[in-house]
Protein backbone atom coordinates (compact mmCIF):
# COMPACT_ATOMS: atom_id res chain seq x y z
CA UNK A 1 0.00 0.00 0.00
CA UNK A 2 1.76 3.31 -0.72
CA UNK A 3 1.24 6.34 1.47
CA UNK A 4 -1.13 8.49 -0.16
CA UNK A 5 -3.80 4.88 0.51
CA UNK A 6 -2.63 4.70 4.15
CA UNK A 7 -2.88 8.66 5.05
CA UNK A 8 -6.39 7.54 3.49
CA UNK A 9 -7.20 4.78 5.22
CA UNK A 10 -5.82 6.10 8.45
CA UNK A 11 -8.29 9.10 7.97
CA UNK A 12 -11.24 6.94 6.88
CA UNK A 13 -10.89 4.86 10.11
CA UNK A 14 -10.84 8.27 12.07
CA UNK A 15 -13.85 9.23 10.25
CA UNK A 16 -15.92 6.11 10.92
CA UNK A 17 -14.50 5.37 14.53
CA UNK A 18 -14.09 8.60 16.93
CA UNK A 19 -12.78 6.06 19.29
CA UNK A 20 -10.08 5.04 16.84
CA UNK A 21 -6.61 4.72 18.29
CA UNK A 22 -3.71 4.84 16.14
CA UNK A 23 -0.45 3.03 16.36
CA UNK A 24 2.82 4.79 16.94
CA UNK A 25 4.25 3.26 13.26
CA UNK A 26 0.63 4.82 11.78
CA UNK A 27 1.60 8.29 13.29
CA UNK A 28 5.22 7.76 12.17
CA UNK A 29 3.76 7.03 8.62
CA UNK A 30 1.38 9.81 8.68
CA UNK A 31 3.35 12.64 9.72
CA UNK A 32 6.02 11.92 6.95
CA UNK A 33 3.87 11.70 4.65
CA UNK A 34 2.12 15.16 5.63
CA UNK A 35 5.99 16.79 5.65
CA UNK A 36 6.94 15.87 1.94
CA UNK A 37 2.99 16.59 0.94
CA UNK A 38 3.87 20.49 2.95
CA UNK A 39 6.95 20.59 0.65
CA UNK A 40 5.67 19.73 -1.92
CA UNK A 41 2.33 21.32 -1.84
CA UNK A 42 1.55 25.09 -0.70
CA UNK A 43 -2.31 24.68 -0.33
CA UNK A 44 -4.29 24.69 3.13
CA UNK A 45 -4.54 20.98 4.40
CA UNK A 46 -8.34 20.15 4.86
CA UNK A 47 -9.01 20.34 8.14
CA UNK A 48 -9.38 16.51 9.24
CA UNK A 49 -5.87 15.83 8.29
CA UNK A 50 -5.01 19.36 10.73
CA UNK A 51 -7.28 17.59 13.19
CA UNK A 52 -5.33 14.30 13.00
CA UNK A 53 -1.65 15.87 12.50
CA UNK A 54 -2.78 17.38 16.55
CA UNK A 55 -3.70 14.04 18.10
CA UNK A 56 -0.33 12.57 16.72
CA UNK A 57 1.41 14.93 18.46
CA UNK A 58 -0.97 14.42 21.81
CA UNK A 59 0.03 10.67 21.41
CA UNK A 60 3.42 10.89 20.73
CA UNK A 61 4.97 14.14 21.18
CA UNK A 62 8.53 13.12 20.60
CA UNK A 63 7.83 12.07 16.80
CA UNK A 64 7.70 15.77 16.63
CA UNK A 65 11.74 16.08 17.15
CA UNK A 66 11.91 13.89 14.45
CA UNK A 67 10.84 16.04 11.66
Amino acid sequence: MDSANQIQSLVEQVEKNPEYKISEQEAKGFLSEMARITKEDETDMPPLVVIIMAYINMLFPELNDEN
